[in-house]
């Protein structure tokens, strides 16, 4: 958000550098200070490797073109060591910058002349442009088996879509926005059953019995420090009660058993934007107690389950910020959670969302990742943005085993779409290339045998700005379908206003 951005865009709102919370990088910069490298006649490539890889994996210079080192991520990393020079006379720093004390260095960590070193290092090995994908060069199939149905409101409003959700039991779509609205509509017809106004835009539903559900909200969408996010419990009626509050954007939750105690805790992603956590929250007699796993930036998505047999259950979260990564958190019983990383990512790799599921059908769940996020520091196509998966070798180690190029993937879901007891995948771009006529913003992977895909297209999509995905059976027919979430600020200041299409549907018509 996603989220990145929804993140405020889900994924849309991810910080390179050393964007952790304000305590970790407090302990980062304690690390550069005892470095001790001006005694040294070092090269750039050493002193990038001494200072860049405290905060973070240090990026290759080949990651990024020349221009975008030098005018944005460069310059930002040079100010978050407090070297302030000239050419930063009218940037916001620091507190100008909505940062807390602590995310910006209060003193000078790096001499000029050392700098100077490693900026050379990076602009004399950066490429002038990244290498394109060559979307011309892909064998893609149209997708003939899911069929598009749009719905039309006669009604001119922004699309800013924040949440989809299918409620199968009750065959309705629940879509929530940027506008603090959540609508309840039936699947089949498209008409607005209900409107419900909420605290702020919406980021995650869980529902329960008889009509009622656990709400999400994120306060606010745009890159913010303030926690104002809620978790709210509405019944079938509509009434509301908070039942977590002072989350600082929090993007996605999970429930389970966590203390061991039968009661149904809480884990909540609080994306943040300099600071943020990854917290669970003990159900307790007198209410719920807090937990903080990681106190940085960036939790995107959890799921929970027991990933080492010994009946508790774990972890596992997709951290999007500097220190990107898939990390598990081990249940230690008691309340106690061990932290094992599981993947790691450099600061420019742009994770955006994933799926723990078994993909090849071994028995052994695997890591589905989508890579790119596109729109902080170095707003530029990437080559190395795409669909990833990793398998698991039944020891939670993790190889990368297939990769699919795709500018700004940014949601996935996986399942058995195509039937057969295969799962496929299905993802959506925010940030496609837009100059192309090959506009790809959604691709599905047929999977025909393991890891052998078929890749397929749809390309009346282009002609909307995809923010969401989910999964589920609108019609009944007892196949899983896909609904898509519109988000386009440019429908927000169009003139004349254009129509409110806030979602689409792709019903599977795949022979099961």
């Amino acid at each position: 958000m996603y989220f990145r951005i929804f993140i405020s865009l889900l994924a849309f709102l991810f910080f390179i550098g050393c964007a952790s919370s304000s305590q970790e990088t407090k302990d980062d910069f304690e690390q550069i200070k005892q470095l001790n490298v001006s005694s040294l006649e070092l090269t750039g490539e050493a002193l990038s490797n001494a200072y860049c890889a405290v905060c973070h994996i240090k990026p290759d210079p080949s990651l990024l073109d020349q221009i975008t080192w030098k005018t944005s991520v460069l310059p930002d990393m040079r100010r978050r060591l407090g070297l302030i020079n000239a050419e930063d006379f009218g940037v916001a720093v620091g507190e100008d910058n909505d940062a807390p004390e602590g995310i910006y260095a209060s003193e000078t960590l790096i001499n000029q002349s050392e700098w100077d070193l490693i900026e050379d290092f990076y602009l004399s090995h950066a490429p002038e442009k990244l290498p394109v994908i060559d979307l011309s060069s892909q064998d893609l199939l149209n997708l003939d088996e899911f069929s598009l149905r749009v719905p039309d409101y006669g009604e001119k409003r922004p699309s800013l879509t924040t949440l989809t959700e299918v409620h199968e039991d009750s065959q309705v779509i629940f879509v929530g926005d940027r506008h603090n609205q959540l609508f309840k509509i039936d699947s089949k017809s498209f008409k607005i059953l209900d409107s419900l106004r909420i605290p702020s835009p919406a980021s995650s539903i869980r529902f329960r019995h008889n009509g009622a559900f656990d709400l999400l909200t994120m306060g606010f969408m745009d890159p913010s420090n303030f926690a104002i996010g809620q978790m709210n419990a509405f019944s079938a009626e509509a009434s509301e009660s908070i039942m977590l509050d002072s989350l600082r954007r929090p993007v996605h939750f999970s429930f389970g058993d966590l203390s061991g105690n039968g009661e149904e805790d809480i884990v909540v992603c609080n994306f943040g934007h300099h600071i943020g956590s990854l917290v669970w929250f003990e159900k307790t007699t007198s209410g719920y107690k807090e937990h903080v796993l990681n106190n940085r930036p960036g939790a995107r998505k959890t799921f929970l389950d027991d990933v080492n047999g010994d009946g508790l259950l774990d972890i596992i979260v997709l951290m999007t910020q500097a220190k990107e990564g898939v990390f598990a958190y081990l249940n230690q019983g008691n309340g106690n959670f061990k932290e094992n990383t599981w993947l790691s990512f450099h600061p420019v790799f742009g994770s955006s969302d994933f799926e723990w599921i078994d993909i090849d059908g071994d028995g052994f769940k695997d890591i589905v990742l989508v890579n790119g996020d596109n729109a902080d520091l170095s707003p530029i196509l990437k080559p190395y943005h795409g669909v990833r998966i990793f398998k698991n070798n039944g020891k939670n180690q993790f190889e990368e085993t297939y990769f699919y190029p795709m500018y700004g993937a940014s949601a996935l879901v996986a399942g058995s779409f195509s039937g057969e007891n295969k799962n496929d995948i299905a993802v959506i771009s925010h940030f496609p290339d837009k100059q192309n006529e090959l506009l790809e913003n959604f691709l599905f992977f047929e999977q025909l045998s393991e890891f052998d895909f078929k890749v397929k297209r749809f390309p009346e999509l282009g002609k909307w700005s995809l923010l969401t995905i989910n999964k589920g059976d609108v019609n009944g027919d007892g196949k899983k379908d896909l609904v898509l979430g519109s988000f386009d600020f440019k429908t927000r200041y169009a003139f004349p206003p254009v129509d409110w299409v806030p979602f689409l549907i792709l019903e599977n018509d795949f022979e099961n």
